[in-house]
């Protein structure tokens, strides 16, 4: 998995013996047999062309990453009005772009998973409970680490 303490000890409070590593060194353990998962989308599964080695593929959403647009705040500030309200705009745009795309390259990569032999497993509500009070103690530090604003920011 990714080098993330978080995603680590997700994994770990689902039971799994979850190991940070490098792309390549998972690849190349997942073609020889010797690691059992991974945790990725569907589309970078795909892509690295591991769907073809393991048969059963999880529908859990449990994990949402997100690419950030910076921009310097004084010279955004500096710019016209006009420039201001197109460049929002514009990633606005940018977003519901990438949304929309990111949708049809998971269901391309289902379709391919499927051509592949392998099987995709969706969870019921039940299970999603579960998945979610195993990972409580997460939300309950992160409580206690940042504050209700912090925290209340993440939620839009």
């Amino acid at each position: 998995m990714l080098p993330s303490q978080i995603q680590k000890r997700t994994f770990e409070l689902l039971g799994a013996q979850a190991e940070i590593m490098d792309l390549s060194e998972a690849i190349a353990r997942i073609t020889a047999g010797t690691l059992d998962a991974q945790e990725n989308p569907f589309a970078n599964t795909v892509t690295y062309g591991v769907h073809k080695y393991h048969h059963f593929h999880s529908m859990t959403n449990h994990f949402y990453l997100s690419r950030p647009i910076f921009l310097h705040r004084q010279s955004f500030d500096a710019w016209p009005a006009e420039l201001q309200a197109e460049m929002r705009a514009a990633a606005e745009d940018a977003v519901a772009f990438q949304r929309e795309l990111h949708v049809e390259e998971e269901e391309e990569a289902a379709a391919a998973i499927r051509e592949a032999g392998g099987e995709i497993i969706e969870l019921t509500a039940a299970e999603v409970a579960e998945f979610v009070a195993a990972v409580e103690p997460l939300n309950v530090e992160a409580r206690t680490r940042y504050s209700r604003e912090l925290l209340a920011l993440v939620g839009r």
